[in-house]
């Protein structure tokens, strides 16, 4: 599977075992970059990533992207887990996803995911 966005190229590439995910990024100067990953260190690294951009983004306006493009892009498809489950951990539910190799956890706040849920039905 490949991705362009902008100039950038995405290639992903998983074994067929799922062992190894091979992430491969052509930068727009031209240089390719390829990053492995084996499923069991792919949680904490994804994890990682996406506390990093919620650190970077705090406190910013919301990202606004035009009507095609990111996740208003035709082929920007939601990511459908293998399975979905809520566990509790402390006070907060964390929503658990499951993608395989990768398990994706997620702290929710009950309150705010429902006026999203309920804007939705309105």
């Amino acid at each position: 599977m490949v991705k362009r966005i902008g100039s950038t190229a995405w290639r992903v590439q998983v074994s067929d075992d799922g062992a190894i995910i091979a992430l491969g990024v052509r930068a727009d100067t031209g240089r390719e970059y390829e990053v492995l990953l084996g499923t069991v260190d792919s949680t904490p690294i994804v994890t990682d990533l996406l506390n990093e951009m919620v650190r970077t983004h705090q406190g910013k306006p919301p990202k606004a992207f035009a009507g095609d493009a990111g996740p208003n892009h035709a082929r920007s498809v939601p990511v459908q887990p293998l399975s979905t489950r809520i566990e509790q951990s402390g006070d907060k539910p964390v929503l658990i996803l499951d993608f395989g190799g990768t398990v994706l956890k997620v702290a929710i706040d009950p309150v705010q995911l429902q006026q999203a849920l309920s804007a939705l039905q309105t």
